[in-house]
């Protein structure tokens, strides 16, 4: 993570887009070290402002490519977003007149108007992969961890697919344009 974020200052100084795999684990599975990894690589490449972060999905060495780690990464990324995006500033000062507001009548903040208005812009509510209930409720559910919760996710997208197939003169140009490798792409596409 160093040297990749010491190659992306390098790049910036020379006003160059920027890539780094820094959304990836040397983890053999889906496992704390998984996340962890993953996470600060994230967070540490939109806090630098890599231009292209890769990784997502992979482990063991970029050798393995996990489906339900991509589901969790997609997580991950909507975290980095929401922290690097930081807290705006919607008001000058903050919620000055709201606040004086508040003081004079009887609204509540968490019904005024100005709270219902950037309530869901300011809060990032992540899917269901991810658990935030009490321990009763998640013992309830199942106990189910965050690789379990994602594999669901995988399977219930999955049965949603439908694959869509290509055009025959598509499949033709591209089978003629591979030609030269021996490869017949009819039979993969078709």
């Amino acid at each position: 993570m160093l040297l990749d974020l010491g190659y992306v200052e390098i790049g910036k100084y020379l006003n160059l887009p920027t890539h780094a795999y820094l959304g990836l684990s040397d983890a053999k599975i889906l496992d704390t070290q998984t996340g962890f990894e993953t996470g600060m690589g994230a967070l540490l490449a939109g806090i630098k402002g890599v231009n292209m972060i890769s990784g997502a999905g992979m482990i063991d060495f970029e050798t393995t490519q996990s489906i339900q780690k991509v589901i969790i990464d997609d997580e991950i990324c909507g975290m980095v977003y929401k922290f690097i995006g930081g807290i705006t500033q919607r008001d000058e000062p903050i919620a000055k007149n709201l606040l004086k507001e508040l003081t004079e009548t009887t609204t509540h903040l968490l019904s005024h108007d100005h709270t219902l208005k950037w309530f869901r812009k300011e809060l990032h509510i992540p899917s269901s992969i991810i658990d935030r209930s009490t321990k009763e409720e998640w013992a309830n559910k199942g106990r189910k961890t965050t690789a379990e919760r994602a594999k669901e996710q995988v399977e219930k997208l999955l049965k949603k697919y439908s694959s869509t197939k290509l055009d025959k003169d598509v499949i033709d140009d591209l089978s003629e344009i591979m030609e030269y490798k021996n490869y017949n792409f009819k039979n993969l596409l078709l």
